[in-house]
């Protein structure tokens, strides 16, 4: 496909897309529309948020999706919409879900309760008794507004075992997995089950959950992934065994899809040879490796986004690269194609050394596109700057906007001993440059890359911007100091300064994280109370009147953030927004 074409597919995607947010809401234009994705991408890929806070209600774990988060504390949830001013929803559920279970079990006695996962205005929640973990369940409940308690549990199921329990779900199918199926091998392996959450949707009925047997790894979100996008339910693995092969070339993906109403054997669509990478690319830092399964904005397909940190070709250095695969179920026909291809590499030294004892893969290295692999330092960057792992508390990478996003303790930002160093947004983004630029046409800005000679588009180039910390320095101005104490905010007396544990959530509108001290591995830990932080990249819907011209990016229009104090106005110290109000800015000075 050509760079015009591709050019061209994107671009009728987005529109169509517009067109969709439109339709969902009569009150957008479609140019409101259009340029409401186009902030949001900017405001993220160039580390300029539109507001920061921090929630005025704590808890000791949340799960956020589709801009509503939910906040636990002691049986209590906290449901807000951070895209109203709507107050939060607040739902008791240990009086909830006890008549459910007490309806199973008279003396069920006392319970604990985990939010699994949230979507479609529904919280799967996990109660799990004190005595034994052999009678837990996993309970839909509905979390709209003024709602009757006794109409707030649309399902429940008994799960039996629960080891690395997960959920996910829509409004009509809910499914979960635990890691505690056998496999052909004798290891364990994920089960897969599901139910129905309301009467229109039907779910076949099978014998037993599905065992995703020859599928290894057990750690979500940097072995396995999991999600549920267009009616369809997706696995995905980085792990090809769980042995360690002396002689091996491929690593491949293994991916796993079936239709929501339809978990059946026959319906169950595989690919155990989706190429990953050639080992002879050189060693993988494990411990960076991030695992996910994203939507594509442009083609509302499933794409596998890994993050990996690698000694390339065996070098000295590490860098990391963010991959993107499609994923591709073809038919068999496809698949007696690919049959015909050799099992081992023809001119391989090793070759005449492996007999049945070894359990080589190989597959030549398919076709690559430069859209596949985003570096995280441009080759021409002569001193890019990085944290080790462990100043780095957070990272995440958004496709859509072809940016990473780490949060990191930045020891150089403030140098203030006394005080932790500063936490810190890191981020970093390229873009694709059209056919009418060149290497001579970008001077004064940030390089472009050298494109490798094994992809496919060589004419494609792309420009990377300069990786970004944000906020700035707290002495910069009054607005960065606010921006400071949002982000850092002080533990407990009770706990020590220099430890605490953070956890975070990143999708296409905000970034979401909570800081709690550092775990003690004990039994308080799931109770500790952390703060929630809100970074948000999308314009507040009462700030469309202060739009940027077509002429003036956003980036660039934001160069100054409001100070209340300024004009005589109470200052709130756990909130910072972005104001394109020129009488609002700080003291004349730039706060981005």
């Amino acid at each position: 496909m050509s760079t015009i074409e591709g050019f061209t597919r994107r671009k009728d995607s987005l529109q169509t897309r517009c067109r969709t947010l439109s339709a969902r809401n009569e009150k957008n234009t479609y140019e409101q529309a259009f340029q409401a994705i186009y902030e949001r991408r900017d405001a993220l890929s160039t580390a300029y948020p539109y507001s920061a806070r921090v929630l005025e209600q704590q808890g000791s774990s949340f799960v956020y999706r589709q801009g509503t988060i939910c906040i636990f504390d002691a049986g209590m949830v906290y449901v807000s919409d951070l895209r109203t001013k709507l107050k939060p929803v607040h739902l008791d559920l240990s009086a909830i879900v006890r008549p459910v279970l007490e309806s199973k079990f008279r003396a069920f006695g006392n319970f604990g309760l985990r939010l699994l996962h949230y979507a479609d205005g529904i919280l799967a929640v996990h109660a799990t008794p004190k005595y034994s973990s052999d009678h837990s369940h996993i309970i839909a409940i509905h979390t709209a507004a003024n709602l009757p308690i006794d109409q707030r549990v649309i399902e429940s199921m008994q799960v039996a075992r629960c080891s690395k329990l997960f959920a996910r779900h829509n409004a009509r199918y809910l499914y979960y997995g635990t890691h505690t199926g056998v496999g052909d091998d004798g290891h364990s392996k994920w089960e897969i089950d599901g139910i129905s959450l309301c009467e229109d949707a039907e779910l076949a009925e099978r014998e037993r959950p599905v065992l995703l047997d020859k599928f290894h790894g057990s750690d979500i979100g940097s072995t396995i992934a999991f999600e549920i996008h267009n009616d369809y339910f997706y696995a995905v693995s980085n792990q090809g065994t769980f042995e360690v092969e002396e002689i091996d070339y491929t690593s491949f993906y293994h991916v796993v899809r079936f239709p929501l109403k339809s978990p059946l054997p026959k319906d169950i669509s595989k690919d155990e040879r989706l190429y990953r990478r050639q080992h002879k690319q050189g060693p993988i830092h494990d411990s960076w490796t991030d695992l996910t399964l994203q939507l594509d904005e442009r083609t509302n397909e499933t794409v596998i986004v890994e993050s990996r940190r690698e000694w390339a070709q065996a070098s000295s250095r590490q860098s990391r690269t963010f991959y993107v695969t499609k994923l591709d179920f073809r038919e068999e026909d496809d698949m007696e194609e690919s049959s015909d291809e050799p099992l081992l590499p023809e001119d391989d030294l090793y070759v005449p050394l492996i007999d049945s004892s070894n359990n080589a893969h190989w597959k030549p290295t398919p076709d690559l596109y430069s859209w596949s692999q985003h570096p995280e330092f441009s080759p021409t960057d002569p001193s890019p700057r990085s944290f080790i792992l462990a100043r780095t508390k957070f990272r995440a990478y958004n496709y859509a906007c072809t940016s990473f996003v780490d949060l990191v303790e930045d020891e150089r930002c403030c140098n203030d001993p006394s005080q932790p160093p500063c936490l810190r947004l890191r981020i970093g983004s390229r873009r694709e440059l059209g056919l009418d630029y060149s290497a001579t046409s970008c001077k004064g800005k940030a390089p472009i890359d050298e494109m490798k000679p094994n992809f496919l588009d060589t004419q494609t180039r792309y420009r990377h911007s300069p990786i970004r910390m944000w906020p700035p320095s707290a002495s910069r101005c009054p607005c960065s100091k606010r921006l400071h104490n949002i982000l850092n905010r002080p533990l407990p007396s009770a706990s020590p300064s220099h430890t605490r544990s953070i956890t975070g959530v990143l999708d296409e509108q905000r970034l979401i994280f909570m800081i709690k001290p550092g775990r003690s591995y004990g039994p308080s830990d799931d109770n500790t109370l952390g703060t929630i932080v809100v970074v948000d990249f999308s314009r507040p819907l009462t700030s469309t009147a202060h739009a940027p011209s077509a002429s003036q990016p956003p980036s660039l229009s934001r160069c100054d953030s409001k100070m209340d104090d300024d004009v005589g106005v109470h200052v709130d110290e756990l909130a910072w927004y972005w104001s394109s109000d020129s009488k609002g800015r700080c003291r004349g000075r730039t706060c981005q």
